[in-house]
């Protein structure tokens, strides 16, 4: 019975690769399904309307991509093709914050301190700080 069983799978096997009867795959063409590598999501034009109104409305691309499960570049490209204008990261301190962050970090003041101090990310005002010349005591 095992045989019989190993006999019919090969067979099985040969014809799903169109050897059988000493024919090559290229006589029978045989389809071949595969998989996308993922999922291509995209918007309906009236979720492209509400992405649009809830950017405008101060939304970052970030939090947008998140609600609606897609990338960023997804949601730049929709705004692209609707006219929409991209908001530019502004300046997160002006310069007499900056000197004030300078003198306060100059006294001996961690980053995260001064940071947390002016509401920002130690990043940004690590950022900011070498703009302006400033060295960065190293961590």
């Amino acid at each position: 019975m095992v045989e019989v069983l190993a006999l019919v799978a090969k067979h099985e096997l040969q014809a799903a690769l169109g050897q059988v009867g000493g024919r090559a795959a290229e006589d029978k063409h045989i389809p071949t399904v595969q998989r996308p590598r993922h999922q291509q999501r995209g918007l309906v034009p009236d979720q492209v309307g509400e992405a649009v109104a809830q950017y405008l409305d101060s939304e970052s691309i970030d939090a947008l991509a998140r609600v609606y499960g897609i990338s960023r570049t997804t949601v730049i490209s929709h705004f692209e093709r609707n006219g929409v204008e991209r908001r530019r990261n502004p300046r997160k301190m002006t310069a007499a914050k900056v000197k004030a962050a300078t003198v306060r970090y100059a006294t001996g003041t961690s980053l995260a301190v001064v940071a947390s101090e002016f509401d920002m990310c130690d990043r940004t005002l690590r950022s900011e700080l070498k703009s302006a010349s400033v060295g960065v005591r190293q961590r």
